[in-house]
C-alpha cells in the first residue's frame, strides 16, 4: 500500500497553536492521544526556521470520521493563513491535489518519495493539479500591494477572478482602494465594462472603503471617474462623508474637501444627522472644525429628533467637540450665549443636554459661553432640577459656583410638578446633596403639586436616608401634610417603611410622633388602617404599641378590621381581635351594614371566616337584610359557604328584604358550582318578593351556566322542572323561548344507553319522556289540558333542533304506532275511495257527454232499459260522491267555528272548499241529467286536479314520504315567489312584442276555400296568428317561449321575405328584442330557478323537517283531543327501550306496512327487520365517537385525580418547609407581611383608587 502523506514548507512561519487543539477537542478522550501526536508531528516548532519534514499519515486514514473532519478543518484554516501570507517566494509554494469537493484549496494528501521530496502525482492519481499560487484570494493581496504583474496575471488566467469576494464581501477594487494603489485602480478602469460601484456586505461603496483608511489618491480618482459615489449611501445610511467624519479621517475629509462643490454637507444620514452632528457626537473636534470651516456646514441643523449639533455635544459629553464648534461660531459673528440659547424638541438648552450627560468639562464650558442654569426646558425644570435628581453634587457647586446671582432663584425655582430642586434630590435619596441644598438656603417646607413637602415626599419614595436627615435638620412634624391630609406616619406605613426604626431615632420628638397615630387623611383612614390593608404585621404591631386606636372608623364606616378581613390579612385579624379593644370591633358595622364577617365571606378568605367564628363573631344582617352566605353564594365562594353552614346551618334558607335566597344570589351571578353546593345541602326552591324563582333570574338574565346546572342536578333535577316561572308560565316554556341549548341537555338527559357491548344483543337505549309529558307525580308544564303540550311549545317557538331531537322524534314514533298511523292509514283509505268514485263519475260524464252529442238510438235506450244496473251507476258513483262532499261540508264547518279567522290563514282549508264545490257540481249536474254545459266539463276537470293533488298532501303525513311532498312545496312557494318577482319582464317582453307582431300583415298570399259557395279566395297571411293578437295571449306566448317555443323561423326569418318596405324594420326590432329575451328569461333566468333549486336544497330539507314535524305535531294534538282519555292512557308511555341489535318480530304483510307507513328511523331505533344487523356506517361511526369521548372522560378524570393529589402533596411540603424554617429560627422579609391579596413589596399604591373601589358593592 502508497504511503499518503501531507507536506508544506513556508520559511520562517510559525503556525499558531490555537488553530489545531479547537478543531480537535470534539473527539473522543481514546482518539485524543493519536491526534495529539499528530498535530505534533505535524506543526512546526516554535521558531523553528527550516520547513517541518515530510509527515507520514498513515494514522489519520486510520481515524474515525469526526476526527479526521476536525483535522481535515484546522488544515484548512492554515492554509488559508498562508494563503493570505504576505510571502513573495513563489518558488516555496507546493503543488497539491485537487479534491473532488470544496476543499479545493486544502493541502492534499500526495505521494512522496523515500527522501521525502514531493513529486507530480503519477498516472491514474485522482483529480488535476492546481498551484496554491492561483488562490482567489491572491488577486487580493495583489490589489493590496499594487503588484501590477501578479495582479494581471491572475486575472489574464481567469476573468471572474475580478468578481471575487472575502469574506466581508470587498473585492479587488475594495482593496486597491483602501490601500490607495492607483495603478491597479486605473487598470481596473481601462477594462472594458469595469464596474466602479460594487458594494460590500454592509452596503459600502470602494470610495467608502478609501475614506475609512485616508486614500487621498484614490478618493480623488474615484470622484473624478464616478462623482454619484458621493451620493451612495452603505446600510447604515452613512455616505461617504458621513463615514469619514465617523472615523474622524482627517486626510479623507481634507481630499473630499478639494471636491465640496460636488458635495452637499447638509446630506442626512441615519435620524437625520449631518456629518456635523456625527463628529460632535463622537468628540472629533478636527473633524468638526474641517467640516465648519471648509465644508461650510451650518451648526443650526436640526436632525430628525430636533437636536442641533451643539445639544448632540453637549449630550455625549463631547467637550472638545462642543469647543470647536463655539469657537467657529464666535469667529464668523454668531456669540456663544446666542448657541447656549438653542432649544431642541424638548425644551432642553445645551446646558441641559451637558447636566444630562453628566459631564462637568461639557457643563464648564456651557457655563462659560453664557449658559443660564435658570433656564427652564418644557417642564419648567432647570438644569439644578436635573442635577439634583441625579445626585450630581459636583455639577450643581459647579453651576452656584459659576452663577451665584442665579443661586436662589434656581433653589426657589418650581418645575411643572411645583417641586423645587430640594425636592428632585430628596425623592431619590440623594442625602449629601440634600444636605448641601438646605445648607445653600433651600425650604424644607415647600411643597409639590400634591401638596407634599421636602419630608413627605421622601417617605412617599421610600427614601428613608433623607426622611432621616431631614428629621435632623429641624423639620415640623406637626405641621406636614399633604392636599390628602396624610402625615408622615401615613406615608411610612404606605411605602413599607419600619415604624420601629423612626420611633428609635426620635427620642427627643418621640411624642410629636405620637400624636400622629389617630389622624386621619381625607377618606378618614389613619395609619393603622392602610398597614392593616397592606398586612403589614411589624407596623401593626408598633402601631399598637404606640397606642394607635383599633376601633377608629374612616368616612364608610370601616375600621381596620373591615380592611384585614376585606384583604384576607389572617394575622392582621388575629392581632387585631387580640387588642385590648378586639371584642369591641368583631361585630362592627360599616357604613353599609356589613360586619367584617360579611366582608370576609364577600371575599372569598376561608380562613379568615373560620377565625372570625371562632372569635365569636355574630350573624348580624346588613342594611338589606342579606347574611354572610348571601355574599359568599353571590361571588361562587362554595369553601366559604360550607365554612359559615358548618356553624350555622340554619342561615340555608334564610331571605334578605326582597325575599332572596342564597339560591338566588347564585342565580342572579351565574354561580353554577355555587347553585349546584346549594341544592346538594337540600336548599329550597322559593319565591321572593318578586313572585320569581332563581331559574326566573336565570331565564331573565340568560345564564345559561347556571340554568344547565340546576336542570341537570342528579337529584333534584325533577322538582326543578316542574317550577313555575313569572314570565312563562312553565320552565320548559321558558327554556325552549330563550336557553334552547340548555333544554336540548334536558332532552340529552331522557337518553341512557346501556353499558354493554354496541354489537351485543342485549345492547339497549332507554328512552323516558318525563320531560316531555306531564305525569301524574309532576306536570312539566301545568295547568293545561292541551295535548302534547311541550311539543307544541317547541313548534311554537319554532325550535328545530328541539323537535329533531333523538327523545322527540321517538316520542312522537310512539304516538304515530299507537295510534295516528292506524287512524291516518284508515283516512288515506277512505279518501282513496272517494277519489275512485270521483274519477270514474268524471270519466262517465265525458261518455255521457259523447252520447249526447251524437245521439242516441232506440236499441241503446232498449238496451238501457233492459239493463238499469249499467244505466244507473252514473247516479250511483255521482250520489257516493255528493254524500261524500256533503260530509266533509259539515266537518269543516265545524273547523271554521272552532278557528274561527285562524281558520282562512291555511290555503289547504280554501284549497278543500274548492275541492267539494266543484266535486258537488259535478255530482249535481250527473244527477240532474242536465243538458250539455260547458261549466260541467270546467268543474269537472277542476274537482279531479283538486282530489288528486290534495291526494299527494295526504302522503305529506306519513314518514317514508311525506318529506319529499314538503320539500316538493317548499320548492313550489319559492319558484311561485321567482316569478311574481320576474314577471315584470314577462310583462315587458309580452307588450313588446305585441306592439311590434300584432297588426304585420305580409306580401304573401294564402288561398281559402269558401265552405258555402265553394269559391277560392286569397287573404292575406298576418303575425297575429302566431298568438301576439292581443296583450293577454302575448304574456302567454312569452311564457311559452321560455319553454322553449320560439319558432325563430315561421315568426321572425321567413316574414322577411314577404313584408311590404314599409313594416320590415318592426320585424328587425323584434328579432333585437328576441335576442335579449333569449339571454335573460330562457339562459339567466331558467338558470338562476335550477341554482336556487339545487343550490338551497339543504335550507328547503331543514324547513321541510320542520314543516313535517310541527304537522306531525299537529296532527297528534288534534286526534288526541278527539280521542277519549281511556284511550290515550291506554296508549301513552313514559319510557321506551329498544334493542337495536335484535330482529323484528311479526309477519311480512305487518313489516311492509310499518315499513311504508311508520317512522322513518325504524331500521335503526326499533326492532324491525331493517335494524337486524345494527352495523350499518353511520351506526358504527357514532359508536366509535362514543368510544373516544368516554375515553377522553376517563383520562380527563385521572388527570384531575393527579392534580388533586400533586396540590396535596404540595401543600403538606409547604407546611413542613414552614415548620422547618420556624424550628431553625430563620427569619426573613416575608415574615412582615401577612397574606391575602396585593401581598407584594410595592405596598405604596394608588390609595385613592383602591379606596373608591372598595365602597362599590358587588
Amino acid at each position: 500500500m502508497r504511503q499518503q502523506t501531507v507536506s508544506w514548507a513556508p520559511d520562517n512561519k510559525v503556525i499558531p497553536n490555537n488553530l489545531i487543539p479547537t478543531a480537535v477537542t470534539s473527539a473522543g478522550k481514546k482518539k485524543q492521544q493519536a491526534a495529539k501526536e499528530f498535530i505534533e508531528k505535524a506543526l512546526p516548532l516554535k521558531g523553528d526556521k527550516t520547513p517541518p519534514p515530510v509527515l507520514v499519515m498513515d494514522s489519520l486514514n486510520n481515524q474515525n470520521g469526526s476526527l479526521r473532519n476536525a483535522l481535515t478543518s484546522a488544515f484548512k484554516a492554515l492554509t488559508c493563513r498562508y494563503a493570505d501570507d504576505d510571502d513573495d517566494d513563489d518558488d516555496d509554494l507546493l503543488e497539491t491535489k485537487v479534491v473532488p469537493s470544496s476543499d479545493r484549496f486544502l493541502p492534499s494528501v500526495i505521494e512522496a518519495s523515500a527522501d521525502g521530496r514531493t513529486k507530480a502525482p503519477t498516472a491514474g492519481a485522482c483529480g488535476a493539479t492546481c498551484d496554491i499560487r492561483n488562490s482567489p484570494n491572491r488577486i487580493l493581496k495583489a490589489a493590496e500591494k499594487g503588484n501590477m504583474a501578479e495582479f494581471q496575471r491572475l486575472l489574464a488566467a481567469d476573468e471572474r477572478r475580478m468578481q471575487f469576494r472575502d469574506s466581508r464581501g470587498r473585492q479587488a477594487i475594495h482593496h486597491a482602494a483602501s490601500h490607495d494603489r492607483i495603478n491597479i485602480l486605473e487598470f481596473i478602469l481601462s477594462r472594458p465594462n469595469a464596474e466602479l460601484r460594487p458594494v460590500d456586505n454592509e452596503g459600502n461603496t470602494p470610495l467608502h472603503s478609501a475614506c475609512t483608511t485616508g486614500a487621498a489618491k484614490a478618493i480623488a480618482f474615484f470622484i473624478q471617474h464616478d462623482p454619484e459615489q458621493l451620493e451612495c449611501y452603505n446600510k447604515e445610511n452613512q455616505s461617504p462623508l458621513h463615514l469619514a467624519t465617523q472615523l474622524n479621517k482627517v486626510a479623507s475629509l481634507t481630499a473630499l474637501c478639494d471636491f465640496k462643490s460636488q458635495i452637499d454637507v447638509e446630506q442626512k444620514s441615519k435620524h437625520g444627522r449631518t456629518a456635523l452632528h456625527l463628529a460632535c457626537i463622537s468628540d472629533h473636534a478636527d473633524a468638526a472644525l474641517i467640516l465648519l470651516r471648509d465644508f461650510g456646514a451650518s451648526p443650526k441643523t436640526t436632525c430628525d429628533n430636533g437636536f442641533y449639533p451643539i445639544h448632540e455635544a453637549a449630550k455625549n459629553a463631547s467637550a472638545n467637540a462642543m469647543r470647536a464648534l463655539l469657537e467657529f461660531c464666535e469667529s464668523i459673528g454668531i456669540p456663544r450665549a446666542e448657541m447656549m440659547k438653542l432649544f431642541d424638541a424638548d425644551g432642553n438648552v445645551p446646558l441641559h443636554s451637558a447636566v444630562h450627560a453628566g459631564d462637568l468639562k461639557a457643563v464648564e464650558l456651557c457655563l462659560e459661553s453664557g449658559a443660564l442654569i435658570s433656564t427652564q426646558q418644557h417642564d419648567l425644570s432647570t438644569p439644578v432640577h436635573l442635577a439634583c435628581s441625579q445626585g450630581a453634587m459636583d455639577i450643581v457647586k459647579l453651576m452656584f459656583r459659576c452663577q451665584p446671582d442665579q443661586k436662589m432663584g434656581c433653589l426657589t425655582c418650581s418645575d411643572a410638578q411645583n417641586m423645587i430642586p430640594l425636592h428632585c434630590a430628596a425623592m431619590f435619596d440623594h442625602v449629601d446633596l440634600v444636605n448641601f441644598l438646605v445648607d445653600e438656603g433651600a425650604s424644607l417646607n415647600a411643597t409639590d403639586k400634591e401638596g407634599r413637602s421636602v419630608l413627605l415626599l421622601a417617605a412617599a419614595r421610600s427614601a428613608w436616608k433623607t426622611v432621616a436627615s431631614v428629621l435632623k435638620l429641624g423639620a415640623d412634624l406637626g405641621l406636614q401634610r399633604d392636599n390628602q391630609r396624610r402625615n408622615l406616619l401615613h406615608h411610612i406605613v404606605l411605602s413599607g417603611g419600619s415604624i420601629e426604626e423612626f420611633t428609635l431615632s426620635l427620642n427627643d420628638r418621640l411624642d410629636e410622633f405620637i400624636q400622629l397615630l389617630n389622624e386621619r387623611d381625607t377618606y378618614g383612614c389613619t395609619a393603622l388602617h392602610y398597614a392593616a390593608r397592606n398586612g403589614q404585621l411589624k407596623s401593626i404591631q408598633s402601631l399598637i404599641t404606640l397606642g394607635a386606636s383599633v376601633n377608629l372608623k374612616n368616612n364608610d364606616n370601616q375600621s381596620p378590621l373591615h380592611f384585614a378581613a376585606m384583604f384576607g390579612r389572617l394575622n392582621t385579624v388575629r392581632h387585631l381581635l387580640d387588642s385590648k379593644k378586639g371584642h369591641l370591633i368583631i361585630n362592627e358595622m360599616d357604613g353599609q351594614g356589613k360586619t367584617p364577617l360579611h366582608i370576609a365571606s364577600q371575599c372569598g378568605h376561608v380562613r379568615v371566616v373560620h377565625l372570625l367564628l371562632v372569635k365569636g363573631a355574630l350573624l348580624h344582617r346588613d342594611h338589606k337584610g342579606r347574611t354572610p352566605l348571601h355574599y359568599a353564594a353571590m361571588n361562587g365562594y362554595n369553601n366559604t359557604m360550607d365554612q359559615l353552614l358548618a356553624v350555622h346551618s340554619h342561615l340555608l334558607d334564610q331571605t334578605d328584604r326582597d325575599g332572596n335566597t342564597a339560591l338566588h344570589m347564585a342565580a342572579m351571578k351565574n354561580r353554577s358550582s355555587t347553585a349546584v353546593n346549594l341544592l346538594n345541602l337540600s336548599c329550597k326552591i322559593t319565591k321572593n318578593g318578586l313572585d320569581m324563582t332563581p331559574m326566573d333570574y336565570a331565564l331573565h338574565c340568560k345564564h345559561s351556566e347556571v340554568a344547565m346546572a340546576m336542570v341537570t342536578h342528579p337529584i333534584r333535577s325533577d322538582e326543578i322542572m316542574t317550577c313555575q316561572v313569572k314570565a312563562y308560565g312553565c320552565l320548559v316554556e321558558g327554556l325552549t323561548a330563550v336557553m334552547p341549548e340548555v333544554m336540548m341537555t334536558v332532552l340529552d338527559r331522557g337518553i341512557s344507553k346501556s353499558k354493554m357491548s354496541h354489537d351485543s344483543e342485549e345492547y339497549f337505549v332507554k328512552y323516558s319522556f318525563t320531560s316531555l309529558q306531564n305525569s301524574e307525580t309532576a306536570d312539566v308544564v301545568p295547568m293545561t289540558d292541551e295535548p302534547l303540550p311541550v311539543m307544541n311549545i317547541m313548534v311554537r317557538y319554532g325550535r328545530e333542533e328541539l323537535l329533531s331531537h333523538p327523545l322527540s322524534v321517538k316520542y312522537l314514533e310512539t304516538k304515530w304506532n299507537a295510534y295516528g298511523m292506524y287512524f291516518h292509514i284508515l283516512n288515506l283509505m277512505v279518501y282513496t275511495v272517494f277519489l275512485g268514485f270521483l274519477t270514474l263519475n268524471a270519466v262517465q260524464l265525458m261518455q255521457d257527454n259523447k252520447k249526447r252529442h251524437h245521439g242516441v238510438s232506440g236499441l241503446e235506450v232498449a238496451d238501457a232499459f233492459a239493463r238499469p244496473s249499467i244505466a244507473t251507476l252514473s247516479s250511483m258513483t255521482s250520489v257516493i260522491v255528493l254524500s261524500f262532499v256533503l260530509f266533509n261540508v259539515v266537518k269543516e264547518a265545524f273547523q271554521l267555528i272552532q278557528q274561527r279567522t285562524k281558520y282562512f290563514v291555511d290555503v289547504m282549508n280554501i284549497l278543500e272548499w274548492t275541492l267539494y264545490l266543484a266535486s258537488g257540481l259535478m255530482a249535481l249536474s250527473q244527477l240532474t241529467r242536465t243538458e250539455e254545459k260547458s261549466y260541467q266539463n270546467i268543474v269537472a276537470a277542476l274537482a279531479v286536479f283538486l282530489a288528486w293533488f290534495n291526494y299527494l298532501l295526504f302522503l305529506q303525513r306519513f314518514n317514508r314520504v311525506g318529506l319529499y311532498v314538503v320539500m316538493f312545496l317548499e320548492i313550489l312557494s319559492t319558484l311561485l315567489r321567482v316569478v311574481m318577482v320576474f314577471s315584470v319582464l314577462i310583462i315587458a317582453f309580452g307588450l313588446s312584442f305585441h306592439i311590434l307582431l300584432a297588426r304585420v300583415e305580409l306580401s304573401l298570399k294564402q288561398p281559402v276555400l269558401d265552405a258555402r259557395t265553394g269559391n277560392v279566395t286569397f287573404k292575406a297571411i298576418s303575425l297575429s296568428d302566431k298568438g301576439f293578437h292581443s296583450p293577454l295571449v302575448s304574456l302567454i306566448r312569452v311564457g311559452t317561449m321560455m319553454l322553449g317555443e320560439i319558432d325563430f323561423l315561421g315568426t321572425y326569418l321567413r316574414p322577411l321575405r314577404n313584408l311590404e318596405n314599409s313594416t320590415w324594420y318592426q320585424i328587425v326590432t323584434a328579432t333585437l328584442f328576441l335576442v335579449a329575451f333569449i339571454i335573460l328569461m330562457p339562459i339567466l333566468l331558467m338558470n338562476l330557478l335550477i341554482g336556487l333549486a339545487v343550490g338551497d336544497i339543504e335550507t328547503v330539507r331543514r324547513n321541510a323537517q320542520l314543516k313535517r314535524l310541527t304537522m306531525q305535531v299537529r296532527l297528534h294534538t288534534d286526534l288526541e283531543r278527539k280521542l277519549p282519555k281511556k284511550i290515550l292512557e291506554a296508549v301513552d308511555r313514559t319510557e321506551m327501550c329498544i334493542y337495536p341489535n335484535q330482529k323484528g318480530t311479526g309477519n311480512i304483510m305487518w313489516r311492509t306496512i310499518k315499513r311504508w307507513f311508520g317512522s322513518p328511523r325504524n331500521n335503526v331505533t326499533s326492532g324491525g327487520g331493517g335494524g337486524a344487523n345494527g352495523k350499518n356506517l353511520s351506526k358504527s361511526f357514532t359508536q366509535q365517537i362514543e368510544s373516544n369521548i368516554n375515553e377522553i372522560q376517563e383520562q380527563l378524570s385521572r388527570q384531575k385525580d393527579k392534580i388533586r393529589e400533586i396540590s396535596k402533596n404540595l401543600e403538606l411540603q409547604l407546611t413542613l418547609v414552614r415548620l422547618l424554617v420556624s424550628k431553625m429560627e430563620i427569619k426573613s422579609e416575608a415574615e412582615e407581611l401577612d397574606e391575602g391579596e396585593f401581598n407584594s413589596a410595592n405596598l405604596a399604591r394608588d390609595t385613592t383608587e383602591q379606596l373608591d373601589g372598595q365602597t362599590d358593592v358587588k
